[in-house]
């Protein structure tokens, strides 16, 4: 039997050399996995013998082909072209311009310089008029408490939330000394703070908005078993297919490290991928970003996720975000009962009291922590120790900035200062008025 091996990087492209060389009617022999991809082995004889009448009749080729066994590649075509022909109505209407006023090329309207400017603007107020109203709640605080007036400056600095705030502070007494009672608030963000072991093996799956790190951590994780365990029993797979610097990214890691790296575009496809992939001890499954405000878009995700069996969940989130955001992210991926988080981007955080608010009173354990973009080494597992210690450690530049506050008293009409030629002048007058009554 004559037979053709083709390699590719993953089997969507080996399938694409597959259909370019023999066309839809390809015979697969066998799809295995190398080292750096895949390799596809075609029969050549099938090939020769179907292309022998050359002088059949149209008709008769098609019934042929459709009495035999249909073979995977007529599978994976069949079913792009029904995506195609499903989504070519709502793309046409998408691109289509309006007739009427298809003079120019017309603007999304999520675009607009002018709509784009506005929505930062309205951020940054938002994000101002935040930081307003919590340090208003920790003045009133001290008001209503001036016992733990230091304390709260503390709680202030290190950007934890006044209602979690307030809990910790009644259980530190107030008639302890201020290093004591800060030594004390450490010791209870270190118990509350809850943390979670990472898993060796498994399906991983990583969501969260965009930019929030994933595919960088799945680059990580991977790094840090392959020189743990080998290469041999590992998978990435990828379903971010809207944006390809994620996808080629994690090729460039795959090529390194001499991993595999598939991608899918759609659910079916991932769930099927994932069935062959689950043979592997471990499996890195990496996700589109996806805005908080997006609920369609996690709705999607979440049934995708929700079809492959035995995935655990966990949810990415930036540490230098603003932290009502960071809450809007943990209730909106919430549907996916992710078991645990991992902080990224903690390098680019002034500081992490807000995150550290947000695990707690979400009860959302911390699993990782990625403190910067090198591979493997800015990922660790999660310690409530280290990361109170640093959170700490950023409050420093933030409490030297505060300045006590002051109310100015009422000048007293006796200690009115004046210049000195109104004063040289005043004296005149009376030495002048005196002479005149003398």
């Amino acid at each position: 039997m004559q037979v053709k091996k083709y390699q590719a990087a993953d089997t969507q492209q080996a399938m694409r050399l597959v259909r370019a060389s023999h066309g839809p009617d390809a015979v697969i022999l066998d799809c295995r996995s190398i080292a750096g991809g895949v390799e596809v082995v075609v029969s050549l004889e099938e090939l020769i013998e179907s292309s022998a009448p050359a002088t059949a009749n149209l008709a008769s080729a098609r019934d042929t082909r459709s009495e035999r066994e249909p073979t995977a590649l007529d599978a994976l075509f069949n079913r792009r072209k029904k995506a195609e022909e499903q989504s070519a109505p709502a793309a046409k209407e998408a691109v289509a311009p309006n007739r009427e006023t298809a003079a120019g090329p017309q603007v999304v309207w999520s675009q607009n310089e002018e709509l784009l400017t506005m929505k930062q603007e309205l951020a940054s107020m938002k994000s101002m008029l935040m930081d307003q109203l919590k340090g208003h709640s920790w003045q009133h605080a001290s008001h209503q408490t001036p016992e733990y007036e230091e304390l709260n400056a503390f709680l202030s600095a290190m950007d934890i939330d006044p209602a979690l705030g307030k809990q910790l502070r009644a259980e530190i007494p107030a008639d302890e000394t201020v290093s004591l009672q800060r030594e004390m608030l450490k010791m209870l963000l270190i118990k509350k703070l809850s943390v979670a072991t990472p898993p060796s093996s498994g399906a991983i799956c990583l969501v969260g908005p965009q930019g929030a790190g994933k595919t960088t951590t799945i680059a990580k994780i991977a790094a840090q078993y392959v020189l743990t365990h080998g290469r041999s029993d590992i998978a990435i797979l990828t379903t971010d297919t809207a944006r390809v610097g994620a996808q080629e990214q994690l090729r460039a890691y795959g090529r390194i490290l001499q991993v595999p790296v598939h991608v899918a575009a759609d659910e079916e496809e991932a769930v099927k991928t994932y069935r062959l992939l689950r043979k592997k001890n471990l499996v890195l499954i990496d996700t589109a970003g996806i805005s908080f405000r997006d609920k369609q878009g996690i709705s999607e995700l979440h049934s995708l996720v929700s079809a492959m069996q035995d995935v655990q969940v966990f949810l990415t989130l930036p540490a230098d975000t603003e932290n009502y955001v960071q809450s809007e992210i943990i209730d909106a991926y919430s549907a996916f009962n992710a078991r645990g988080a991992v902080l990224t981007r903690i390098d680019e955080a002034m500081r992490i009291g807000g995150a550290m608010s947000n695990l707690i009173q979400h009860r959302l354990p911390l699993v990782w922590c990625a403190n910067g973009p090198r591979v493997p080494q800015n990922l660790s597992a999660a310690d409530a120790s280290k990361l109170v210690n640093m959170a700490v450690r950023m409050t420093k530049a933030f409490e030297h900035k505060r300045q006590p506050i002051t109310v100015p008293k009422e000048p007293e009409k006796q200690a009115e200062s004046v210049p000195a030629e109104v004063a040289m002048a005043r004296q005149a007058q009376r030495g002048s008025s005196l002479n005149v009554r003398v």
